[in-house]
């Protein structure tokens, strides 16, 4: 069995490691302010496609599209709106559209993923 004074002594200098420890994880898990977007849409670019196919969305609203990948790096990109965002493996791009005009628009994928890469459209529906 260790003495007191050794134990007393370890924990001392284990306990810096132990605050710094739960400092990261309180900064960490703290609350992400809420979005003041009316929707949500998640959106899924993979080699060759884009989920999903038809995203609607209303005219009159402000709208957040959680762009994410399931695999290499791709681009979310709707040109008529002038909307052209990266979209990184683990790092998901949002992208927000604040009363867009009613229409029909192209989706395309903007970065160069793969033989297919042109066969990657949907189409985003204003109404």
């Amino acid at each position: 069995m260790l003495p007191l004074s050794l134990i007393l002594n370890m924990n001392k200098r284990l306990l810096p490691l132990f605050a710094l420890t739960l400092t990261i994880l309180a900064v960490g898990c703290r609350n992400q302010p809420k979005s003041s977007a009316d929707a949500h849409i998640q959106v899924v670019m993979k080699k060759y496609t884009i989920e999903p196919a038809v995203i609607h969305v209303k005219a009159n609203q402000t709208t957040e599209l959680e762009v994410s990948t399931a695999d290499v790096q791709h681009g979310f990109d709707v040109p008529d709106l002038k909307i052209k965002e990266p979209v990184r493996s683990g790092q998901p791009a949002i992208v927000t559209l604040k009363n867009p005009p009613k229409g029909e628009y192209k989706v395309v994928c903007g970065i160069i993923c793969g033989p297919h890469h042109d066969d990657m459209e949907a189409k985003l529906v204003v109404e």
